[in-house]
């Protein structure tokens, strides 16, 4: 699980506890993102998955395409960790909140064996326009989870009917879920909706 700009892993553990799946056991990890410039933030130094050149993300949004990359590959490799470790690929979930959702996504198109599935709260999709040269097939078929809070003024909500709507032209199967009175944050709802939606996934074991 990815945290969001400025954040730690830690911040998001109570997630352990609030989903939890009874004939599937879920090991959890809460990654923290490198330390790094952030342009929003007038050059400050903090954990960072890729720069952000304005708060609100709105739709016209400038990516960074290499250091995105530069996560995608580190979230690969502790993917590759958990399958050295004896998980399957199809048995990891990758999700995040915010910039940790937007990663979440970018990771899991990316990747070259099929993963579970991803989460994303309250993120958004970069590099729109280069998603069918940047994808893995191996991951068409995953589904994905969006929630995102309609009154959210960090990251715009209507980046969720766009991300959903580029997402469902390319043959992804998302599920949107939106909550009217939640800001830039997630809430119980969210919470059980996720869980209802791991537990329509969780064929086989979720790692």
């Amino acid at each position: 699980w990815m945290h969001g700009l400025g954040d730690k892993g830690s911040s998001w553990q109570d997630l352990q506890e609030t989903i939890k799946l009874p004939a599937v056991p879920i090991t959890w990890r809460f990654p923290d993102a490198p330390v790094a410039p952030v342009t929003c933030n007038n050059g400050y130094r903090m954990t960072s998955w890729f720069d952000i050149e304005d708060i609100p993300v709105d739709k016209d949004a400038k990516d960074y395409p290499q250091d995105v990359k530069a996560s995608v590959d580190r979230v690969h490799s502790m993917v590759q960790e958990l399958e050295q470790a004896g998980f399957q690929s199809n048995e990891i979930v990758l999700g995040g909140f915010s910039q940790g959702g937007a990663m979440a996504i970018q990771a899991m198109i990316r990747y070259p064996k099929p993963l579970a599935a991803a989460i994303c709260f309250s993120g958004w999709v970069m590099q729109r326009n280069e998603l069918a040269q940047l994808a893995s097939p191996a991951n068409k078929p995953t589904p994905i989870f969006w929630g995102h809070g309609q009154q959210d003024s960090t990251v715009e909500f209507a980046l969720q009917s766009i991300g959903v709507s580029v997402l469902s032209a390319a043959d992804y199967d998302v599920t949107p879920r939106a909550y009217p009175r939640v800001a830039h944050s997630t809430c119980p709802e969210e919470e059980r909706d996720l869980l209802a939606f791991l537990t329509r996934v969780a064929g086989g074991k979720t790692a």
